[in-house]
């Protein structure tokens, strides 16, 4: 039992003192190892609007990567259906077999397919029609497309 004002005080001052250390501790801890990527060079994110250009890309590159077309292959068992619009309600153009290729030209959002409301759109020189397929059953090859240009 504590006695006398000068025990409790010392007491209560030992529980403070507890408490800060348990309170900072992730402050006082090591810091952590440092990684691989430290040598690389941060990205910066491009402003708003901003087109984003490579200074060793010739015009006429750059003009080649407007029209880029983007790889994908088809991972729907059963198949997958083209359609005219990126949406389940619009009309079924064709349907791509598991594991086709596909070359793909831009994507957008619209509706949730799975979980999914991403839908690209087929490329026209590579594909006999101007569809769209839900990008919840293609797997990319490469980079993710950009978004298509409104």
């Amino acid at each position: 039992m504590v006695k006398s004002k000068l025990s409790k005080l010392a007491l209560v001052a030992a529980g403070g003192a507890v408490a800060l250390a348990t309170a900072a501790g992730p402050a006082f801890a090591e810091p952590p190892a440092p990684s691989a990527d430290l040598g690389r060079q941060s990205v910066e994110a491009p402003r708003a609007g901003a087109e984003t250009r490579n200074p060793e890309m010739a015009p006429e590159s750059m003009d080649d990567r407007r029209h880029h077309t983007y790889k994908g292959q088809v991972i729907a068992r059963s198949g997958l259906n083209v359609r005219s619009h990126p949406n389940t309600r619009s009309r079924v153009l064709a349907t791509l077999p598991y594991g086709k290729v596909i070359h793909i030209e831009c994507k957008v959002n619209s509706q949730y397919v799975d979980g999914n409301p991403r839908w690209y759109k087929l490329d026209r020189k590579h594909h006999h029609h101007d569809g769209w397929v839900s990008a919840r059953y293609v797997k990319n090859i490469g980079p993710a497309p950009h978004y298509c240009h409104r």
